[in-house]
């Protein structure tokens, strides 16, 4: 099975607590994405 380096579930936390944002992975930029809509329940 392939691997695209996606972060599992599991190492968020950890990853949060480091403060190391170079951890997290890379971000694509937010070329055509827009907000749609917001809920609160």
């Amino acid at each position: 099975m392939w691997d695209f380096g996606k972060i599992k579930a599991d190492e968020i936390p950890e990853i949060i607590e480091s403060k190391e944002r170079s951890r997290a992975g890379k971000t694509l930029p937010a070329h055509g994405l827009y907000l749609i809509e917001v809920k609160y329940d």
